[in-house]
C-alpha cells in the first residue's frame, strides 16, 4: 500500500471523490473511507475521507499520519471480500498496537460497494458545481446523493452518515503585470480551480506555458464574468485602473464569496467614485477588499502574492469551504 497524493496539490488529500471517479472510469475498484464519529479531539474534521484503490494506491488522510497505512490495508481487505465495515481506531479499538497520540477514538466506515449510479451522480454534481450531500446508511450500506440544503452540515444521525460536499473553491484572476503569474502559481499549487483573464500578451504566454487556463480580455465592458458562483473568489489586479471599474461592476453583481482588488487607498477612492458613476449601489461597493493581502506594504510580487492568497484562503475557511 502506498500514497498517491504526495506530489499533488495541497488540497489533494481533502477531496478524494475525484480519485474514486477516475478509478471507476478506468475499471478499477475502490473503497471510500469516512471518519463518521469522533470520541475526543482529532486533527481532522468529521467527514474527513480516504480513497483506497485495489492494488494499493490511496489518497486522503484521517489523522496526523498515525493510522493511514493500517486503514488502507483494512480497506484493501474490504475490497477483496466485497463487504463494507465499520472500524474503530484509538480509544476502545481492537487495534491495540496502534496508538493515537491524542488519546481519542475514531470510527471509520469503509464503503467498498458504492454503486456506479452514486458515483455518476456525485460526478454530475461536481461538474455542475452544485453542492450535494452523500447519505450512507451504516447498517445496510445503502447510499444516496441529493442536493445540499442551506445550513446542512456533515453529521451522523440515527445510523445514517450525512457527508456534505461543496464545490471546489475557484479563483478568477483578472488583470496583468508581474504579480499575476505569482498569484496564479500559488492558487494552482493549493489546488483551487483557476481562470485567468488578461489583456497582457506577455502574461498570457507565461500562464499558458504554466499549463493554466487563460483567455484574452479585449474589452473591459464584456469580460464574461457574470456567472461567478458563491464558491468563486475574484482577484482584480490592473496597473491601468481605467479597466477596473467595468470589470468590477460585473463581478460585484455576482454572489462570489471574495472580491479583492490591488491598488492604493487613493486609487480605491477613485475606483469607488467610478463604480458609483456606473450605477453600482453602495452596498455592493462595500464588498470590495482593497488594499488586499495579509502582508502590509508588500512591494515584491512574491510577498504580494503570498499575502493575497493567504487572505483568500482565510476567507474560504471562514465561509466553510475549507477545513
Amino acid at each position: 500500500m502506498h500514497r498517491s497524493d504526495t506530489n499533488e496539490s495541497l488540497l489533494a488529500g481533502d477531496d478524494v471523490i475525484g480519485d474514486l471517479i477516475a478509478w471507476r472510469d478506468a475499471g478499477r475498484r475502490g473503497a471510500l473511507v469516512s471518519l463518521v464519529s469522533i470520541d475526543g479531539a482529532t486533527p481532522r474534521p468529521l467527514g474527513a475521507q480516504m480513497a483506497v484503490a485495489e492494488g494499493g494506491h490511496f489518497t486522503g488522510y484521517l489523522s496526523g499520519g498515525c493510522i493511514e497505512q493500517s486503514v488502507a490495508e483494512e480497506a484493501g481487505r474490504a475490497i477483496a471480500e466485497g463487504r463494507n465495515r465499520l472500524v474503530r481506531y484509538g480509544k476502545g479499538s481492537a487495534y491495540f498496537d496502534i496508538k493515537l497520540p491524542c488519546g481519542s477514538g475514531l470510527d471509520l466506515y469503509i464503503d467498498q460497494g458504492l454503486p456506479a449510479t452514486v458515483i455518476a451522480s456525485a460526478a454530475a454534481h461536481r461538474r455542475a458545481r452544485r453542492a450535494y450531500v452523500h447519505v450512507t446508511d451504516l447498517d445496510s450500506g445503502v447510499s444516496t446523493i441529493a442536493p445540499l440544503h442551506a445550513g446542512e452540515a456533515t453529521r451522523l444521525v440515527d445510523g445514517r452518515f450525512h457527508r456534505a460536499h461543496l464545490p471546489l473553491p475557484r479563483v478568477v484572476l483578472v488583470g496583468g503585470g508581474p504579480a499575476l503569474g505569482a498569484i496564479a502559481s500559488l492558487v494552482a499549487a493549493i489546488g483551487f480551480a483557476i481562470d485567468v483573464v488578461t489583456p497582457d500578451d506577455a502574461a498570457r504566454a507565461t500562464l499558458t506555458g504554466m499549463g493554466l487556463p487563460v483567455r484574452a480580455l479585449t474589452d473591459p465592458n464584456s469580460a464574461g464574468l457574470s456567472n461567478l458562483d458563491c464558491w468563486t473568489a475574484a482577484i482584480v489586479a490592473f496597473h491601468e485602473h481605467d479597466w477596473e471599474a467595468p470589470v468590477l461592476a460585473e463581478i460585484l453583481r455576482t454572489p462570489s464569496f471574495y472580491v479583492g482588488v490591488m491598488g492604493s487607498k487613493n486609487a480605491h477612492a477613485n475606483r469607488l467614485a467610478r463604480l458609483a458613476q456606473l450605477g453600482v449601489p453602495a452596498e455592493l461597493q462595500k464588498r470590495l477588499r482593497s488594499p488586499i493581502g495579509l502582508i502590509p506594504g508588500a512591494r515584491s510580487r512574491s510577498t504580494l502574492a503570498v499575502g493575497i492568497v493567504a487572505e483568500l484562503v482565510a476567507e474560504a475557511k471562514a465561509s466553510g469551504m475549507l477545513a
